[in-house]
């Protein structure tokens, strides 16, 4: 059997991590998570993802911080960054330091399975 695109799911909170990972898995993705920025960039080089879905606040750091260490790593895997405190100005911080997509919690995960599809 062939495995799924790989995500990294990065977000501190489990219930969210577990709802995400959950309803990937159940279409056939190979899912990672992290939660933690260390933790993050740790899975991340070790797994090498197809795709990251990244929530913006974590409690070593943010998305900010993270994701040029990420495109760092590996420029050509798309981050997806997920907020539950969106602003248009932080958006277009996300986007400037090279997020695909910026979406505020909560994610409707068939829309987030379109995006991933897209992006892949």
């Amino acid at each position: 059997m062939v495995a799924g695109p790989r995500v990294l799911v990065i977000d501190d909170e489990a219930a969210i991590r577990f709802g995400i990972l959950d309803f990937l898995a159940s279409h056939g993705y190979e899912v990672d998570e992290a939660d933690s920025c260390s933790a993050a960039e740790e899975s991340f080089r070790r797994n090498r993802p197809d795709v990251v879905v990244l929530d913006y606040r974590l409690p070593d750091g943010d998305a900010l911080t993270l994701l040029p260490r990420l495109r760092a790593a590996d420029s050509t895997v798309p981050i997806i960054i997920l907020t539950a405190h969106g602003s248009i100005d932080l958006a277009v911080s996300a986007v400037k330091e090279g997020a695909e997509q910026f979406l505020t919690k909560p994610v409707e995960l068939a829309s987030l399975q379109v995006i991933i599809q897209r992006l892949l």
